[in-house]
């Protein structure tokens, strides 16, 4: 059984709902290196999706890093609602991926994994993956529902229906199987997602969600895939809510009421949360890997027939 532990490293701050440049300066210098040494404390190796601009703005965030071990992945250029992948046109996707695959692979190296930021894909995502030379991207949080308390909330009512084990993306559809390049590796959810502020939000909950997710993997052989950011180590320092949504509704519910949610359990009692979860991840003999060494392993099972291959899920 396979856990996959990811990160997304981005400048946006909770307590201020949006993206800060201070709040990267501390997810660089508080941040990661809290999440890096609980990491190393349990052996974990994890993939970390930055985004262009964080590692423009802090290249030695990549390099601790790269230092420990863990695969570097793009997080977009930056996370702004603007970018939203699933807002923008297959040209528009390939300049963004461009921009920030030269970015940080001026001080990472190459890299193939990708994840959207807000998990915000179209169709036109994978063809632009392709383009660009990626080979995974773990966007799709299958029958994962938010409701209204999250943004691009109608396009992601499709998650219910997404195929809940690892796919290759459909040129179609991100949430059907198909024949490109991309392989797909869904975050772990079930109603509630698998993710840092799920965890934070309802512990009781969460662990419920995790029991259930734990026997799904045994019995199907599913990795499990675990989503955090760094800034969510950050201790609080001020509270403002920023509008983002351009739409009533969707502010009340995507910007006030879920940054209050968000806003438990930040900074060191996000650590221990996490380090009960990968504490109970190992008692249940999870190994721990990269995205990159998934995508090997996913590979070879097909190709031996250990797998159902793509074209026939």
């Amino acid at each position: 059984m396979y856990f996959l532990m990811t990160a997304d490293v981005e400048s946006f701050s909770i307590p201020l709902n949006k993206c800060d440049l201070n709040t990267a300066r501390e997810v660089c210098e508080i941040g990661l290196p809290r999440l890096l040494e609980l990491l190393s404390k349990h052996d974990v190796q994890g993939t970390f999706y930055f985004t262009g601009e964080i590692v423009e703005a802090f290249p030695e965030s990549v390099e601790i890093v790269v230092e420990d071990g863990h695969e570097i992945g793009c997080h977009g250029y930056d996370h702004s609602p603007e970018k939203a992948f699933d807002s923008l046109s297959y040209e528009e996707q390939v300049k963004e991926l461009i921009k920030a695959r030269e970015t940080i692979e001026s001080i990472a190296g190459k890299i193939e994994s990708f994840r959207a930021p807000m998990l915000r894909i179209n169709k036109d995502t994978v063809k632009a993956l392709e383009k660009t030379g990626f080979k995974s991207d773990s966007s799709v949080a299958p029958q994962r529902f938010d409701g209204p308390f999250t943004f691009g909330s109608k396009r992601k009512l499709k998650w219910l229906i997404a195929p809940r084990r690892p796919y290759y993306l459909s040129y179609s559809s991100p949430i059907k199987r198909g024949r490109s390049s991309v392989l797909e590796v869904p975050i772990s959810a079930l109603i509630v997602p698998y993710i840092g502020t799920a965890m934070r939000i309802s512990p009781i909950l969460f662990k419920i969600i995790q029991k259930i997710l734990f026997i799904e993997s045994k019995v199907t052989d599913k990795p499990i895939v675990f989503l955090f950011h760094p800034n969510e180590c950050l201790d609080v320092h001020q509270i403002a809510t920023t509008r983002r949504a351009s739409n009533l509704p969707e502010y009340l519910f995507a910007d006030i009421l879920r940054q209050k949610m968000k806003l438990r359990n930040l900074g060191v009692q996000s650590l221990k949360l996490l380090d009960e979860v990968l504490s109970i991840a190992k008692k249940h003999d999870f190994e721990f890997i990269r995205m990159k060494k998934y995508r090997k392993i996913y590979r070879r099972m097909t190709k031996n027939g250990n797998s159902r291959s793509h074209e026939e899920r």
